[in-house]
């Protein structure tokens, strides 16, 4: 049923894109036309004869995504839309790349077109530019060039790339750490202690493999895999109840205090589970990384775009820890799938390397953004901010710590 329902969708975006590029191809053709009819107006045959205004398919090009140049034999630029001369391959006046120029070359010798990649130097010390490039000959000399910006299909292949060779990884270790204790624990059979030990770290290489399956299915239906649920009302203080509820026992053990400070009563709208996912994993993180006999806050507060309670626009959930802190170098990473700033830490505390990724990937969905602040041994704070639902008004918000669901750990 999921297929059939699926061809549909498919068929009305291949016929999306089919029709897109008639209308682009459509617009090649007729700005080349009345560019051309421009170019030769002052030709004995054709002085007397209506000249087309060129203005209107130069102002349609200009719309386009891809960038359209016409160039003569001679490597002139007749025409190229704003696209073009950004991608930086041409200017008002001549083709800038000498790739470009042999393209051109080619073509004009074959009669057929030509494509290929073309590499543009980054502007002021930036990344250079990946440009796919068609040159289709056309009569009379004149070419037509297009440019399609390609630099984001080569970033995502990276990052496919990337994310394969990490899985592969990640998963390799737990299942090649279980063979070989499989393989312990059957030598060790007629030793009851070995084997007891054998079998918890098998079991807690399962587990570690169990949570990095669930972290990546979790991540794959945020970026889109499936759909997302319909929003509903979501009561901020459930949410932190709950992760306190995921996380408690993993505190209990290092004897960290969980303590929930700030409004009560705000609520945004979204996916419960979800939005009790990317919390805990703020908890969860915050725990990982604390000393023992330490504090994990979780503090909810509003705020508007000037910072002020009145008016306020969005709900922040801050989590602030105690913990070791995060250099400043690697706050740019830290919400890349598989990224960690201390690899044995991750692996020792359990991480998956997923946790702040879905974090992200949850803000975003639900129209908000995470932010990080922190000092090496002195402890971090992720803020996940999100749209209120509902305020408070001033006059009946509580204070901060007025929520009064201050929840200890045995410390």
């Amino acid at each position: 049923m999921a297929q059939n329902q699926s061809q549909p969708r498919r068929l009305r975006t291949g016929v999306g894109r089919v029709l897109t590029g008639i209308a682009a191809g459509a617009a090649l053709g007729a700005a080349a036309s009345a560019l051309m009819r421009v170019k030769h107006r002052g030709a004995p045959e054709t002085r007397n004869a209506p000249v087309a205004d060129s203005r209107p398919w130069e102002a349609a090009t200009d719309l386009l995504r891809t960038g359209v140049c016409l160039v003569d034999d001679h490597n002139r630029v007749l025409y190229a839309n704003r696209v073009a001369r950004d991608l930086g391959l041409v200017d008002d006046h001549e083709i800038v790349s000498l790739t470009l120029r042999a393209l051109l070359a080619q073509a004009r010798r074959s009669g057929r077109y030509r494509d290929a990649e073309v590499e543009v130097p980054g502007r002021v010390m930036g990344e250079p530019s990946a440009v796919s490039v068609r040159i289709t000959p056309l009569p009379d000399g004149v070419s037509v060039a297009e440019f399609q910006d390609i630099s984001e299909l080569h970033r995502l292949e990276r990052v496919r790339r990337d994310f394969v060779a990490n899985i592969s990884h990640e998963l390799k270790t737990p299942v090649g750490a279980m063979q070989i204790l499989a393989e312990a624990l059957k030598d060790a059979s007629e030793d009851p202690d070995a084997s007891a030990r054998f079998a918890t770290r098998i079991q807690s290489e399962s587990k570690r493999m169990n949570h990095l399956v669930t972290d990546l299915l979790e991540l794959s239906r945020l970026q889109g895999a499936e759909k997302l649920p319909d929003p509903e009302p979501v009561e901020v203080d459930r949410i932190v109840a709950e992760a306190f509820d995921q996380t408690r026992i993993a505190a209990e053990e290092k004897g960290i205090e969980l303590k929930h400070s700030g409004v009560a009563g705000t609520e945004v709208l979204g996916s419960e589970p979800q939005l009790v996912t990317a919390v805990k994993n703020l908890v969860g993180n915050a725990i990982s990384y604390s000393p023992e006999q330490t504090v994990v806050e979780v503090s909810t507060s509003v705020r508007s775009p000037n910072g002020h309670l009145a008016g306020a626009r969005m709900v922040c959930i801050a989590v602030r820890d105690e913990g070791i802190g995060i250099p400043a170098e690697e706050l740019d990473r830290i919400f890349e799938r598989f990224y960690r700033v201390d690899s044995a830490r991750s692996r020792a505390t359990g991480g998956t390397g997923l946790g702040l990724a879905i974090v992200k990937h949850v803000a975003v969905n639900h129209g908000g953004r995470v932010e990080v602040s922190s000092m090496p041994e002195a402890g971090s704070v992720f803020t996940l901010m999100l749209p209120a639902r509902s305020l408070l008004s001033d006059d009946t918000a509580p204070e901060s710590g007025a929520i009064g669901t201050d929840q200890q750990a045995a410390r």
